[in-house]
Formats: structure tokens, sequence, C-alpha cells
């Protein structure tokens, strides 16, 4: 709970980290800014009003009127008291006044950027190891041991059964597919990766965004297993066409949950070449219909995701969209080209957004001579500086 009058609750949401960071930190300077910011915080139920306490006003107790004189620590206490009182006093009014509320409401959204740019840029315990190792600036490797805790006997041993299972699983589903389906709809492999697709899909974003909160045995295992789901999308890997499809669709749904452009990088990696093996078989033999693609359904709402996370528009006439099969499906190498012509069109808006920022910056500043500043590289705006 924080110390505030009136008192609240303050309860960050991870998964909203992103969004905060991409806030306009120049609303902050202005009253109507903070207010629209801070009923954000409101709606989202990161901060919650608490019921003020009752503010006891009733001040000192004096003493009757007597004939003797009052000791003169007496009078000193009796003093205190009456100050005391009439400070409570001036601090209540204080903190009714809309100035105050004003500044509550900006000490709180910027404590809610501070909390996401810290919790996703800074790593508090790789950097707190770092700075009690005497050897934190010799190379990378030294770096990377120096930025992994002890391990207690407990950890080793979660980690070796968490790693035996992954491996135990990883080989019997490679063992599924070399064996006869025993009847129509029953794979192993299959019903494990849709089970998974399910789990993904019912967290809330971006909830593995902030790999500062994820153990590095969960970082290792998420590794893992988008190594294997890379394997499984390969059309010559053994996996049936189903398998391979449900693999792209658990792969995006990591990439999009993860929030990088690195994973989104990699499924677009990994898409084009699955296409490139595609189309190398087909002119060597009939490959099936189904071949090098993924649900259309799946891939728009992870799209459509992307974009809520983002804070696009979600009119889909705007958006370039894959073609889609009388099966449901729509091609992996059209679905990696909308990824990237989305991400691309993102970043013509952050670059557009910035150039507005430094024209409205120069029309608000004391600009020299017009024509003056275009041919000095010292005057010039950020954006053309540094493109």
């Amino acid at each position: 709970m924080a110390t505030m009058v009136p008192p609240v609750k303050l309860k960050w949401l991870e998964h909203l980290n992103s969004s905060w960071i991409t806030e306009d930190s120049e609303s902050i300077a202005t009253r109507e800014g903070v207010a629209v910011l801070y009923s954000k915080l409101v709606s989202n139920k990161e901060v919650v009003p608490l019921p003020q306490e009752v503010l006891c006003l009733k001040g000192p107790q004096l003493p009757d009127f007597e004939r003797e004189s009052l000791s003169s620590d007496e009078q000193d206490h009796y003093l205190d008291a009456l100050l005391s009182s009439q400070l409570a006093l001036a601090k209540m009014v204080c903190s009714d006044s809309p100035f105050a509320g004003a500044l509550r409401k900006r000490l709180l959204v910027l404590q809610r950027v501070f909390y996401a740019l810290s919790n996703k840029y800074h790593d508090k315990g790789k950097v707190k190891q770092q700075q009690h190792s005497p050897e934190s600036s010799s190379g990378s490797a030294d770096v990377h041991s120096v930025s992994e805790r002890p391990r207690s006997s407990t950890d080793a041993l979660i980690e070796m059964g968490v790693r035996t299972g992954l491996s135990l699983l990883f080989a019997l589903l490679r063992q599924s597919w070399m064996m006869p389906v025993s009847g129509p709809g029953l794979s192993l492999c299959n019903d494990v990766i849709h089970t998974a697709i399910e789990v993904v899909s019912s967290l809330p974003p971006l909830s593995l965004a902030n790999e500062s909160k994820i153990p590095p045995m969960g970082l290792d295992c998420l590794s893992q297993v988008t190594t294997f789901l890379k394997g499984v999308t390969i059309p010559n890997s053994g996996a049936d066409t189903l398998g391979r499809r449900l693999a792209s669709e658990l792969l995006l749904g990591l990439a999009a949950q993860r929030g990088s452009l690195r994973y989104l990088l990699e499924w677009i990696e990994m898409a084009l070449g699955a296409s490139a093996v595609v189309n190398s078989m087909e002119k060597t033999k009939l490959l099936p219909s189904q071949e090098g693609m993924i649900s259309f359904d799946c891939f728009m709402t992870i799209l459509m995701q992307m974009r809520r996370s983002l804070g696009s528009s979600a009119d889909r006439s705007q958006w370039r969209e894959p073609t889609r099969t009388s099966d449901g499906l729509c091609s992996l190498y059209e679905a990696a080209l909308c990824l990237f012509e989305e991400r691309e069109k993102e970043r013509e808006r952050e670059i557009e957004t910035l150039m507005r920022k430094n024209i409205d910056w120069l029309a608000a500043s004391c600009m020299p001579p017009t024509g003056v500043w275009a041919y000095n590289l010292d005057m010039r705006p950020d954006w053309e500086s540094n493109p």
C-alpha cells in the first residue's frame, strides 16, 4: 500500500509493462495528460483507492485556569502540542488541494513508468552479482559465469529432473513418428503439441516477455522446446503434416508471448526455410496439398493480439492478410511476408512519431533563421543526425 493521502493500493501488472514504456512522456507534464494516464491505472486495477482514515482534530488537552503559574517544561509541552495540531491541520488542508491531488497522480504515473522500464531492461540479479564481482570487467565468458547465481542441491535436482524429462519427452515423440498409427487421428506428438498450444493461448498477452522474471532453467527449457519444434517443422523431420503444422503454430504463439523482435524474426526464418524445402521437394515428388501451411484462424488471432499489444489500429481493412484456402489454411511463406510487412509498418509509424516530436520541438524552441540549422551537423535534430 502506498503511503499517500488518500491511501491507494498498488498492483503492477507485468503484461502491461510494454504499453507503459511506449507512453508519451511529455503528457506527464500536463494535468490533462496525467489525468488520462491515472485513469488508465485505475481502469486496469493497478491502482485501487482505499477508504481514507478518519483524522482526529481534537487538539491538545490544555490546562484549566489555575492560580499557580505553569512551569517552563509544562509550557513547552503545551506549545509543542499546539504546533503539532496546527501542522496536522495544515497537512490535511494541503493534501486536499487540487495541486496536491495532481502531484500524487503524477508521482504514481512516474512510478509505474519507471517500474516498467526497470523490469523490461534491467536484470536485478545479474547487475547485483556483476557489481559484487571483482572480475566483472573481464571477457564475455567471465560475465556469463558471474551472472549465474550459485545453485543449491535442490536446484540441481530440479534441473536434472526437468532436463531428463524433456529429453524423455522428445525421444518418445520421435519414436512415435516411426511407429505405425493404430487409428485415424491418433498421434502422441500431435496430442502433446495441441495441448501445449491450448496452454499458450490461454495465457495473458506477453506473459513471457519479461525474461528477467523467468529463472535460467525456464529460459533453457524454452530454448530446448523451440529447437525441437523448429526441427519438427521441416518436411523431412518424420512427423506427419498435421504435426508440422501444429509445431509452426506453437512456435508462433511462443514468439508472440515473448514479445521480442528477435523471436519473431526467428519464426519468419523458420517459415521461409520450411517453405524453401517444400518448394524443392515439390520438384522431385508429389507432396500433400497441406504441406507448408498453417491455420489461418490461428495466425490471424496471434496477429491481432500483437497489433493490440502495440496499440495499432484494429481495422482489418488496413492489413495484408495471407490467402485463405478452402481448408482454412494459409501458406507459411505468405504468413512470414505478412509478419515482416507488419513490422515494417510499425517501424514507419515509430519513425513518423519521432519526426513529429522533433518538428514540434523545433517549432516551440527559439530557432535560428530559416536554412541555418539544416546545414550545421551539430544543430540537426536527433532523427536526422542519427538515422
